[in-house]
């Protein structure tokens, strides 16, 4: 399928692109994955994979699951990347979810079945030996863990940029995930729009260790090589937290051009890569784009990794910082390429009262808070920053709420009209009534670059997840010593310009006299990890009453961080 002396236009979905890759550039690498070491590569040329995924697709359509939900549970692979392009071939609705046998995250996977309705699952057939006893509490699914063959007469259907191309699930540890209905326009814009910024070119090398189901190593990693008739390379992420330098190498080895990670994965090299005869090998002056975001982006993390590996030909101009959400496809702003970090020194009291003024240069850092540029906004959207209580626009240097509109703005979350109203169809008060999208982020645009100050609602970001402070509150809180009600709060501290995560329980007093505190909170502690895979920095306990709250019995979880101030220092736990 395809033809290589078409002319691609604004019109053409992303398999119109892949197909036309695929017919001018039959041998070219598409995929490379490298499972262990370099002996281990599978490697797909535009052709072979072009075979595949029309084969599957054509299997999918026999099958019946044209316009229909389907889950995709696969370990990091080749496979993967086969399947999700051939449910955008056959229009089927691709639900990418994580592989997993941790109990919390199984939750997040079996509430994802539950609100897609999903009786399909695409997978391998160790993965169903794997986790398909599991998932038995949710019914009988229909596994399909191998392509039978199909007939010659069975044709694909056409695909139309407003259909859907696939349900995206907010990431966390929320046991609420919220779907993201993801239309082909959606995904050929915000690869158009990913393109312009980081300057990609035609058969670009890109990828790294990012997880295929999340948006970013999806979306920016997978499908944009893909796009532009490139090569996508990748590893399993576990491969990466084991031994970091294992990111580098690929890049190394590959020559990869383009390559993604949350501020967590750069920290992670500085702190675990020391010198050897391994690093000094590598040579990183092919990696031009380095994009940073996903979580907050600190300043000081790219400084260090742009100062320890200078020496194998990295410069510190390849940052990219960037910023979007699943809810935008991706990406909504970054760069410019080669314009490496730049950022803001704020004065901390202004911005807590929502206004922006840059601070002095003999500022303390108790006086000034540094705030990293996520990049110029794209050219594909139009950027509001409005007041989220009074609906109506800010004025400049001032801190709002971050509106967004652009065709890359999905088509709402599954299943939710309310929120989708509010969410996807706000409209800003004597503006008319175009619709926006409120992202839920605070924000302002200076000299058309978007900085992100927080979140509107407490949403904290750390290591690559995002943590709903309740989710973990309702954790502490059923701890048996806990005194239960609306006794714990989590909250971020700044320790030494590193986020740090931080939570205060209330302990019946019966249990704070006669229980051991460390024995406490290392039972608190085993919680947390275990229903939320968090690990904590500092955890206080604390006489019930301690904790500060409204009227409402609401936690004011800003004064909760003087806590650790003044705490007795047997209250805190530190790793």
């Amino acid at each position: 399928m395809g033809n290589a002396n078409y002319s691609l236009t604004f019109e053409d979905n992303f398999l119109t692109h892949f197909f036309f890759y695929a017919a001018r550039y039959p041998q070219r690498e598409a995929c490379i994955f490298q499972p262990r070491g370099p002996e281990t590569a599978i490697t797909l040329s535009y052709e072979a994979l072009n075979h595949k995924v029309i084969e599957k697709a054509k299997f999918l359509v026999e099958q019946g699951l044209t316009n229909k939900p389907v889950g995709l549970l696969f370990p990091t692979g080749i496979e993967f990347v086969v399947d999700f392009l051939a449910c955008l071939a056959a229009g089927v609705h691709a639900v990418p979810m994580n592989v997993t046998k941790n109990s919390k995250q199984l939750e997040r996977t079996l509430a994802i079945l539950s609100d897609t309705g999903v009786n399909t699952v695409l997978t391998t057939p160790d993965t169903k030996i794997l986790v398909g006893s599991l998932l038995e509490d949710l019914g009988e699914f229909r596994w399909i863990d191998a392509c039978g063959s199909v007939s010659v007469t069975t044709t694909l259907p056409t695909i139309g940029l407003d259909d859907i191309a696939f349900i995206q699930y907010t990431s966390g540890s929320t046991s609420a995930p919220k779907g993201v209905i993801v239309s082909h326009r959606n995904v050929v814009d915000n690869q158009r729009a990913i393109q312009t910024a980081c300057g990609h070119k035609q058969g670009l090398i890109a990828g790294g260790w990012l997880p295929q189901f999340h948006d970013m190593g999806l979306i920016g990693h997978m499908l944009q090589p893909l796009f532009l008739g490139g090569t996508y390379v990748f590893m399993p992420p576990l491969n990466f937290i084991q031994r970091p330098i294992r990111w580098l190498q690929l890049i190394d080895r590959y020559r990869i051009h383009s390559s993604a990670a949350p501020n967590f994965g750069y920290e992670h090299c500085t702190k675990l890569i020391k010198p050897s005869a391994s690093l000094e090998q590598l040579d990183l002056s092919c990696w031009q784009v380095a994009l940073n975001g996903s979580e907050p982006i600190k300043a000081a993390t790219m400084k260090d990794f742009a100062t320890q590996f200078a020496a194998q030909g990295f410069s510190e101009k390849a940052f990219f910082p960037c910023y979007g959400m699943a809810e935008t496809t991706l990406f909504v702003s970054g760069g410019p390429k080669h314009g490496g970090m730049q950022s803001l020194q704020l004065d901390r009291n202004a911005l807590a009262k929502g206004k922006v003024s840059t601070s002095q240069p003999s500022s303390t850092n108790a006086d000034s808070l540094n705030v990293v540029n996520c990049g110029e906004l794209s050219e594909h959207f139009q950027c509001a920053i409005v007041d989220p209580d009074k609906l109506t626009r800010c004025a400049d240097n001032i801190v709002g709420e971050i509106w967004l509109r652009s065709a890359s703005v999905s088509q709402g979350y599954l299943k939710q009209p309310q929120t989708n109203s509010l969410i996807f169809e706000a409209a800003i008060k004597g503006e008319g009534d175009q619709y926006f999208l409120r992202t839920g982020d605070l924000g302002f645009v200076r000299d058309g670059c978007l900085f992100v100050t927080g979140r509107l609602k407490e949403l904290i970001i750390l290591r690559g997840k995002n943590i709903y402070p309740y989710d973990l509150e309702h954790i502490c809180n059923g701890y048996s010593h806990a005194a239960g009600g609306n006794g714990a709060s989590v909250f971020t501290v700044s320790d030494n310009n590193t986020v740090k995560l931080a939570a205060a329980v209330e302990i019946k007093k019966r249990a704070l006299k006669e229980q051991c505190h460390d024995a406490m909170r290392r039972d608190l502690t085993q919680r947390l990890a275990e229903g939320a895979g968090i690990t904590l920095d500092y955890l206080l306990l604390l006489p019930p009453g301690s904790l500060p709250k409204t009227t409402s019995g609401k936690i004011r979880r800003g004064e909760c961080q003087h806590l650790l101030n003044t705490a007795p220092l047997q209250g805190e736990f530190g790793h």
